[in-house]
C-alpha cells in the first residue's frame, strides 16, 4: 500500500507535463530583451500542455546561463543546425518564462 501512495505522488505532480515526440525545432528566440532565457518552437504539437501555455509562438523556455542550461543550448543548436528530430518534455509550468512551458529534458537522436 505504501508503494502505491508513493507511486500516486510521483505521477500526479506532472498530470499536465507536455512532451512531443519525434519533432523538429523551427525556431530558437534569444535576446538582451530575454535576459538568459531561451524560447525555442517546435514542429509538431506538445500534448498535454500545462494551464500557464499560453505562448502561441514559443512551446518551451530553459535558462541558457546555468551548466545544464549550457549543455541543453548545445543540444538544442546542434539539432536546429542538422534538422535532426528531438523528443522533449516540459515540467508543467511556466517559471523560466511567462506563458511558455519550461524544459524539462531534450532527447536527440
Amino acid at each position: 500500500m505504501k508503494n502505491l501512495l508513493i507511486l500516486i505522488l510521483l505521477f500526479s505532480f506532472n498530470v499536465n507535463a507536455s512532451s512531443v515526440e519525434p519533432t523538429k525545432i523551427t525556431k530558437i528566440l534569444v535576446g538582451p530583451a530575454y535576459g538568459n532565457n531561451v524560447l525555442i518552437t517546435v514542429s509538431n504539437k506538445a500534448t498535454d500542455t500545462p494551464e500557464c501555455q499560453t505562448n502561441n509562438n514559443y512551446q518551451y523556455a530553459f535558462d541558457g546561463s546555468t551548466e545544464s542550461g549550457k549543455m541543453t543550448l548545445s543540444v538544442v543548436l546542434a539539432a536546429y543546425a542538422s534538422k535532426k528530430d528531438v523528443w522533449l518534455g516540459g515540467y508543467d509550468r511556466c517559471d523560466v518564462f511567462s506563458g511558455t512551458e519550461s524544459l524539462k529534458h531534450i532527447v536527440a537522436k
